[in-house]
């Protein structure tokens, strides 16, 4: 099992879990000691995997952004060289009238 597969089936089992424990407080029975100590390691697991995945997405669309800018860079260098080719092919023309 890759290490992928691994953290898909701990995610889902930990939500599950989740779940369950979410579904027994909701019907107010108290959770048990170990169900509360459960059910915090469980939200602090969530908390912190959303906030790896909020952090690469930051970084993602800081790539993101930095390719847009190299992207609006080469097209105005496609312009630019698109325009001297235009003003040579005058000249060229202009000079030999």
């Amino acid at each position: 099992m890759n290490r992928r597969t691994a953290r898909t089936q701990e995610r889902t089992a930990r939500r599950d879990s989740l779940l369950v424990l979410l579904s027994r407080a909701q019907r107010e029975r108290a959770l048990s000691p170990a169900e509360g100590a459960l059910l915090r390691a469980h939200v602090e697991a969530e908390m912190v995997e959303g906030d790896r995945f909020r952090r690469e997405a930051g970084g993602q669309q800081a790539a993101v952004r930095r390719l847009h800018q190299r992207l609006d860079a080469a097209e105005q260098a496609i312009v630019e060289a698109e325009r001297r080719a235009e003003q040579a092919e005058q000249a060229l023309a202009e000079a030999q009238r």
